[in-house]
């Protein structure tokens, strides 16, 4: 009987995987590839460097702003249902983002897609809480991470020649109409609960049970937490500041003060998405291996806040410098997964929607209020007649990122280790 329930337990994980994964995938795809063609964007549009942050912060926001009612939805409908939804509601912005012409409208679509995508990896989490043991949540939260970073990839220099050979507007309305299909995809292939778990039915069952009035209110027990906001801080930051370089300004980086075209930007990105793909998969382990999750945030986080301080002082002499200095901010960003399971184990089970969700609220208002400050500390120094941004702008902006990212690591050290034996002994408990 448990051979056969560990064979059925696997067969649908498996049938789970590829849906799931594409759209996580999507997700990062759509966050990552304004850095690609931020400077068609400007050009075409005649945008500032303030309007040209605003798009992808628009993105960001809407992220922010739809996290707690999705981890409300998360924890009271489930994973299967929730994501179904909201990849429709992405692939309406990704399609209305292609054919806006005004700044106004690409920010409205790109602040819809913004919400679609909002409970995209948040949903992955939850599941992977139910059919994962706790102390391999960080494990688990990793190779997620790592099958869904692939989309950075894509939307570096493959999203580069695409956008070469048929334009922006006509790679990203052939992206929106793939979602609709994701959409279904994900609504007859995911099941919320492992055979036989609390909550599961022949369907693949629901959510906590609670009403949906108490689960709104179990959202007031998460976020009376005070550990909830130091962890926060350094989601925010962390996160924040390595996707506002490379979701807006590598790319305008590259352009600006080496003079990088389109598929050279692309393939530097690809280099820089690749390394943090690697950081994301190589990370999320560690915390089993020197039993720290504490540990292993603060020392990623330094040393991210180190390549900034590189970039700022010595990346603006060569590319080659420069090169290094970002691949190596790459291998250091792959932060989430210990993170994450910092977060989930401050909480009993049945809040983990909830929980995720509001860290990920941190995560991208972060994003949001770093991408828009650093695009008006970027336009306080004047550009040359061609429009480029000189290297002190982009060495402030650096100079500001390892700033706080050190503050935020302050924070964080005042939130007690919570390593992933004692959640070993939280499941012997249980």
């Amino acid at each position: 009987m448990n051979s056969f329930m560990a064979d059925s337990r696997t067969r649908l994980i498996l049938r789970m995987i590829p849906a799931l994964g594409i759209g996580f995938i999507l997700s990062q795809f759509l966050r990552s590839v304004p850095a690609v063609i931020a400077p068609d964007l400007r050009a075409e549009l005649d945008l500032t460097a303030a309007q040209l942050s605003a798009l992808p912060a628009a993105l960001f926001f809407g992220s922010a702003l739809m996290q707690l009612p999705s981890g409300v939805l998360l924890d009271r409908y489930g994973p299967r249902r929730t994501i179904s939804a909201f990849v429709l509601l992405t692939a309406s912005g990704v399609i209305w983002f292609s054919q806006a012409t005004t700044a106004l409208g690409l920010s409205l679509a790109l602040l819809v897609t913004g919400w679609g995508i909002a409970p995209l990896f948040m949903g992955i989490i939850v599941l992977i809480s139910r059919w994962t043991p706790r102390d391999r949540l960080s494990t688990a939260t990793a190779l997620a991470v790592g099958i869904g970073g692939t989309g950075m990839l894509f939307s570096a220099a493959p999203f580069a020649e695409a956008t070469a050979a048929f334009g922006w507007r006509n790679t990203l309305a052939t992206v929106g109409a793939f979602g609709f299909l994701l959409s279904l995809a994900v609504l007859f292939t995911v099941r919320d609960h492992p055979p036989g778990a609390s909550g599961s039915n022949a369907a693949g069952g629901s959510g906590t049970g609670e009403s949906l009035l108490a689960t709104v209110r179990g959202l007031g027990t998460v976020l009376r937490e005070p550990r909830l906001y130091a962890l926060g801080a350094i989601s925010a930051m962390t996160v924040g500041s390595f996707l506002t370089f490379r979701a807006l300004w590598v790319g305008p980086y590259l352009n600006d003060v080496f003079g990088a075209g389109l598929i050279e930007r692309g393939n530097l990105i690809f280099l820089v998405s690749l390394a943090w793909l690697i950081s994301a998969v190589c990370i999320g382990p560690l915390d089993r291996v020197f039993d720290t999750r504490r540990g292993v945030v603060s020392i990623g986080a330094l040393a991210m806040a180190l390549w900034f301080a590189v970039l700022a002082f010595v990346g603006g002499q060569s590319v080659t410098y420069a090169a290094i200095a970002m691949v190596l901010l790459g291998l250091s960003s792959g932060l989430s997964s210990p993170i994450f399971a910092h977060a989930r184990a401050l909480f009993p089970d049945r809040y983990v929607g909830r929980v995720v969700t509001a860290i990920n609220m941190f995560v991208w208002a972060g994003v949001f209020f770093v991408q828009v400050g650093t695009g008006f500390l970027i336009d306080a120094f004047p550009a040359d007649a061609s429009g480029r941004s000189p290297v002190a702008a982009y060495q402030a902006n650096f100079v500001v990122m390892c700033v706080l990212l050190v503050a935020a690591v302050l924070v964080y050290r005042r939130v007690a280790d919570v390593p992933p034996s004692g959640d070993r002994d939280e499941d012997a408990r249980a």
